[in-house]
């Protein structure tokens, strides 16, 4: 004690202090980092089955994760069979012959990898370089770089563009034909906006891209546009440490912030490709908010094309279809709002083959599907009730027969959960496929007659399956998540978690992770894993492969907390009245349930202490750090923000317009952090990457310099070279756990050095 207290006189009593804090063993970080996304396949094989079709067909390959390495399934649902899609030591030996270097069975990974569908071919990167494969002769060659092209249906042309004009490149015999000469980098044609992505990728700011443009279906016609960037707002991000030590660079790039009214603009146009001629749609001007341009999709028969324009301000949206001859625009179908329209769970799919436009709205409060005629425009309301639809997942033409996700319909369950109905389109009830009570992920085949259906909950490993549309009948077992060697390494399942809003009536659901070695006689701290962005569906997880993959709190617990997850009020994927209150609001609304649903968590279960609540997120997460630590620091003691979107005027038009509205004023100050930085309170660490495309770094620094200004203690990280995934450099998983150890644990974190991806 004599020793402490002369420690003390020099103010050093802290150290003293910390350095009898209890220190977290490094076996905890080695768990966690067992755990990340990165490394969880490994662990757990199987954790589902993603198929790609082959063509029109009800053929798909998929690769299969083993303990061993990969393996490629090829499958034929009508004959109810599975082979390998290739001879595995062929290639191998194929590719080490052509490449010079040797490489190992289990080590084989075939990005990008494409079967053709009429040749049986494959396509796939290796070694930096395009590669085709017969299987059959298993015969290799290097491929045409496709990459700088889109190439035309009947397989004649590739269209490419050049210093922003466009151009057509026959695949017989190289010959080109120019079809634009005046198009510049400040107005290229087929060209979205530059993400600076690709300029930091090639070290130029007018990098080369993929042209944005869909060719016609019998390869006679081009739809694409004319982007005008003229006085549109650049910011800039700075490359401190480019590759190989060279100096600094700076790129400027196109970014509209909200309020913006000089934005890029796209014109839609047609070319003829057997003439060249050009006729301009007579659509109405596009804003381009962020790093896209305008899609057009085309009619079957070839005579027009299909675009869905958003007014800036998301109070309406209008589906046109526009004559490829003539270039006349009409709207067939329009949403109109006097508040919002949520854009981003609205869904739109033209079916060539029933000549039909699928489009859901939440006119009637939940989002619901209706039929669009194409030619007419006359609409008609194909389902109804209190719940979801999400999106059509297929088409059966042959029974007439749309497939349809949906969630919320069945009663008694989770309304996440995701099912696959049958809905015959000439009249008659709808059908329920997947009766599991578990979260269905369907692909279906291109034919309507098959689906692949990843089943599974938080705590119930994924089987995979092949059924018909028919019935939902199991034609065929395809895998299981294999979850053997997580439970003998002594990790433990998530479980779900339901309570009510802070509103005391409206159900809410979370989830509760728990660390390995897990002790309920101990007390331990929370730390909840946030994201309440309105767009969201879901934050919390459902199926068992979002648990382990989608989401970091099953790591981030290894430390020796409880993890949880929720979805309060303000969200996407229920009805509009649970998603409305974050409109023009999104500063205040959910937290409140948040908390609330953490208490009822505690109350059932007495090990979580609600004294010690720490919370971390990331992008629109990281903006929810920031106001729980202001506005309810009486909660939340303990906070990492990253790549947070700390001032809604400082994020994309894209994003933050839709929620908040075009209307600047005072309310984009009462919702931002800037204005809330003084009110601080509690352990905060800021985790920026330097070259983030999707949150400007402005962010974080105005936050910076608002809590210096505040007088605030923080931590601050700027990770070089890193975009918008913070969570990309193992580095700083490391730093987040040691924060949360040192603040929320009070223990002190071990050495540990994180090994590469």
């Amino acid at each position: 004690m004599r020793h402490l207290a002369i420690f003390a006189a020099f103010g050093l009593a802290g150290s003293v202090r910390m350095a009898a804090q209890e220190p977290v063993p490094a076996s905890a970080y080695a768990r966690a980092e067992a755990l990340l996304p990165q490394h969880v396949r490994k662990l757990i094989p199987g954790l589902s089955v993603r198929p790609r079709w082959i063509g029109e067909t009800s053929r798909f390959w998929f690769e299969k994760q083993t303990r061993d390495g990969r393996e490629y399934l090829l499958v034929d649902a009508t004959a109810g069979t599975t082979r390998p899609l290739f001879d595995p030591p062929a290639l191998v030996t194929a590719l080490a012959a052509a490449t010079g270097k040797a490489i190992e069975a289990k080590d084989l990974r075939l990005p990008g990898l494409r079967v053709d569908a009429k040749t049986g071919a494959l396509r796939f990167l290796h070694d930096g370089k395009s590669w085709q494969y017969d299987p059959t002769n298993r015969a290799l060659s290097a491929d045409r770089d496709t990459l700088r092209g889109v190439e035309s249906p009947d397989g004649g042309w590739r269209a490419v563009v050049r210093a922003g004009n466009l151009f057509l490149v026959s695949t017989r015999d190289g010959r080109e034909r120019q079809l634009t000469t005046d198009g510049t980098t400040e107005s290229p044609y087929a060209t979205p906006v530059i993400d600076p992505k690709l300029m930091i990728a090639q070290g130029i700011e007018n990098p080369v891209v993929q042209p944005l443009l869909s060719w016609s279906p019998d390869s006679r016609r081009i739809a694409t546009f004319r982007l005008d960037q003229t006085g549109a707002r650049r910011l800039a991000l700075v490359q401190s440490t480019p590759p190989g030590g060279d100096a600094p660079r700076v790129f400027r790039y196109v970014y509209t912030l909200p309020g913006d009214t000089v934005t890029a603009v796209a014109r839609g146009i047609f070319f003829d490709v057997e003439t060249g001629a050009r006729t301009d749609m007579t659509l109405p001007p596009d804003p381009v908010l962020y790093y896209f341009g305008p899609y057009y999709e085309w009619s079957a028969d070839g005579t027009a094309v299909f675009a869905r324009l958003v007014e800036r301000g998301y109070r309406r949206l209008q589906l046109y279809r526009v004559d490829a001859v003539t270039g006349q625009a009409r709207v067939l179908s329009e949403d109109r709002s006097d508040t919002y329209l949520d854009t981003w769970t609205q869904f739109s799919f033209y079916d060539g083959k029933t000549d039909m436009v699928y489009w859901t709205g939440d006119q009637t409060g939940w989002f619901q599907l209706y039929g669009i005629d194409p030619r007419s425009g006359s609409r008609r309301q194909l389902t109804s009730g209190d719940w979801v639809v999400r999106d059509v997942a297929g088409v059966d033409s042959a029974s007439g027969t749309l497939l349809v996700t949906g969630t919320g319909r069945e009663p008694g369950r989770d309304p996440y959960l995701r099912h696959l109905y049958a809905l015959p389109s000439r009249g008659g009830a709808i059908r329920l496929l997947t009766p599991e009570p578990l979260d269905h992920d369907v692909s279906v085949s291109p034919d309507g007659r098959f689906f692949v259906d990843n089943m599974s909950f938080i705590d119930q490993p994924t089987r995979s399956v092949l059924r018909s549309t028919r019935d939902g009948r199991i034609l065929m077992e395809l895998g299981r998540a294999d979850i053997s060697a997580y439970l003998a390494a002594g990790y433990l399942l998530p479980e779900a978690f339901e309570s009510v809003a802070a509103d005391g009536t409206t159900p809410i659901y979370g989830a509760i992770f728990k660390p390995a070695g897990f002790d309920p006689a101990k007390r331990y701290p929370i730390i909840e894993e946030i994201y309440t962005g309105p767009q969201i569906i879901a934050n919390s997880p459902k199926a068992f492969e979002a648990a382990l993959v989608a989401r970091f709190i099953l790591p981030q617990v290894q430390i020796g907390a409880i993890g949880v997850t929720v979805d309060g009020r303000g969200v996407a994927g229920r009805s509009r009245a649970f998603q409305q209150p974050a409109y023009r609001n999104v500063h205040a609304v959910g937290l409140d349930d948040h908390i609330a649903m953490i208490r009822a968590m505690a109350a059932k279960y007495p090990w979580m202490d609600t004294s010690r609540v720490g919370v971390y997120g990331y992008s629109a997460g990281g903006y929810d750090v920031v106001r729980a630590l202001t506005e309810r620091p009486d909660f939340y003691k303990v906070g990492l923000t990253g790549a947070g979107v700390q001032d809604n005027r400082l994020d994309k038009a894209w994003w933050n317009e839709q929620w908040m509205g075009r209307e600047m004023g005072p309310i984009w100050d009462a919702n931002s952090n800037i204005t809330w930085a003084s009110k601080l309170v509690g352990k905060l660490m800021i985790v920026h990457g330097e070259l983030d495309d999707n949150v400007p770094p402005a962010n974080t620094l105005r936050l910076v310099d608002a809590l210096i200004k505040a007088n605030k203690d923080f931590e601050l990280l700027i990770i070089p070279n890193v975009h918008h995934p913070v969570m990309a450099v193992p580095y700083f998983w490391r730093r987040q756990w040691d924060f949360f150890v040192r603040e929320l644990l009070g223990k002190t974190p071990p050495a540990y050095q994180m090994k590469p991806y």
